[in-house]
């Protein structure tokens, strides 16, 4: 086997990994970079492989950095099929479709950041992300299916988003029965909604995320103990939680945890406003896989009409219903997007809330550098939006173990569980520190020196 990484190497985004195996060519992923859409010199606007040369494609879940550039294989010529798991492909085509609908709307309007520069054609139409949801081969967890001739893939989950999952391909090469493991992104144990990522044994090639191998995040009874405790003063104080989150996988976390605190612990309920279109798009679908939840969830949610919905629970669909949110009083929450406060809702929200003393700010997430949502969590004394500046008087917390990506200690753990004498492996998906820390976590279960590859990086294993 020759492995080739095109993306997500030394870096987070971008996720692509090109297989060679036998005269088969499979690509693992195929994800944006974080680089400027409209540049055009961004990553995104080329592959650095021909997509016309591959047999198959395998998505191991549904965020952009993993799908975001499915459908320019499409327009570049890919006409096989891609492989994913059922959740995944109904939340793939939700997102594909909000990206190409936000691209087509930016290139109406010149680059605020680069108005010289022009309009600039979108990545992708509407039909090209059709034409990929076509070709989905939708498979359950489990389940070997040979996608190739000789070459066997199952899909395991990997509880870090709902249809996650980690990549098993078995094949037989020189007469010896060989196993590759690409772990995608591997969630957090113990965090009440998903299940733990599933361990795997007998493992001959590893390529494994690496985004919080730097990190030991809170334990989830800690993070609801800190939540509890930001209700409760919400409640004295009448004030308002506003939450930004991501539409996939955070927002509906968030909604389950507060349903947790006012079922099972008790905690004095207020309303909880969801805000964003696309969230409730995603909700829909998270609610028809009751079974992808914990025993544990199911209890909480199941008494409900509906999963991620209940008395306290409101989605807002429209603008005139957004607004509404702002002059209403405390105490209540609103969780709207985007994550990283950067676009969308949640900075109107933020607007009416900054300045008010008896509200707070919950950061769940990850913030890049140089973004409003860094500002925040950082503690700016004023922060600008929409060309205005506000006092940050709020109370801010940052509870970023709410995060979807396995921590220094869950990889560990995952590590310990493959038995070990793995003979090769490769990390990615990670900033230089988080790789820099995590390989000698994962170099004890490995029999040769643990490689993180550069971008275009091609071994032969």
């Amino acid at each position: 086997m020759r492995i080739t990484f095109h993306g997500a190497a030394r870096q987070v985004t971008g996720s692509a990994h090109l297989l060679e195996i036998g005269r088969y060519r499979i690509l693992l992923d195929c994800g944006l970079f974080d680089s400027d859409r409209s540049a055009p010199d961004s990553p995104n606007r080329s592959f650095t492989f021909e997509p016309r040369d591959l047999d198959a494609v395998i998505v191991s879940h549904a965020h952009n950095d993993h799908i975001g550039r499915l459908p320019c294989l499409t327009k570049a010529g890919y006409n096989g099929p891609i492989y994913v798991t059922k959740a995944t492909g109904d939340i793939t085509s939700i997102m594909l479709r909000d990206s190409a609908r936000i691209q087509r709307e930016d290139s109406r309007h010149p680059n605020p950041k680069n108005p010289g520069a022009g309009l600039t054609e979108p990545l992708f139409e509407i039909a090209d992300v059709e034409w990929v949801v076509d070709h989905f081969n939708r498979l359950p967890y489990d389940v070997a299916t040979e996608i190739l001739p000789g070459i066997t893939l199952t899909y395991k989950d990997a509880g870090h988003i709902l249809g996650s999952a980690i990549v098993q391909l078995d094949y037989e090469e020189n007469g010896k029965k060989r196993r590759f493991v690409f772990t995608g992104d591997l969630g957090r144990r113990d965090m009440g909604l998903l299940p733990n990522p599933t361990p795997i044994q007998n493992i001959d090639i590893l390529v494994s995320e690496s985004t919080y191998g730097h990190k030991t995040l809170d334990p989830y009874d800690k993070l609801i103990k800190q939540l509890h405790a930001i209700v409760a003063r919400a409640t004295r104080l009448g004030g308002k939680i506003i939450v930004p989150a991501f539409s996939l996988g955070r927002t509906q976390r968030m909604v389950y945890c507060f349903q947790e605190l006012f079922t099972v612990h008790k905690v004095r309920p207020i309303p909880v406003f969801v805000d964003s279109p696309l969230a409730l798009r995603l909700t829909d679908v998270h609610r028809d896989y009751p079974d992808a939840y914990t025993p544990e969830a199911r209890r909480v949610m199941d008494p409900d009409p509906m999963y991620f919905g209940s008395k306290y629970v409101e989605y807002c669909g429209s603008w005139d219903e957004s607004r509404r949110l702002n002059y209403m009083t405390g105490p209540m929450i609103v969780i709207a997007s985007s994550g990283m406060c950067e676009a969308g809702r949640i900075k109107h929200h933020l607007r009416h809330a900054v300045e008010d003393p008896d509200n707070a700010i919950v950061i769940v997430s990850y913030q890049a550098e140089k973004t409003l949502g860094r500002q925040i969590a950082n503690g700016a004394e004023r922060i600008q939006m929409m060309d205005t500046w506000f006092d940050l008087n709020a109370a801010v917390y940052v509870l970023d173990g709410f995060s979807g990506h396995a921590d220094r200690n869950d990889l560990t753990w995952w590590y310990a569980q493959s038995g070990g004498n793995i003979e090769k492996a490769f990390l990615v998906h990670g900033e230089p520190e988080a790789l820099e820390a995590l390989t000698p976590v994962l170099q004890p279960h490995v029999l040769s020196e643990v490689i993180v590859p550069e971008k275009l990086a091609s071994y032969e294993v």
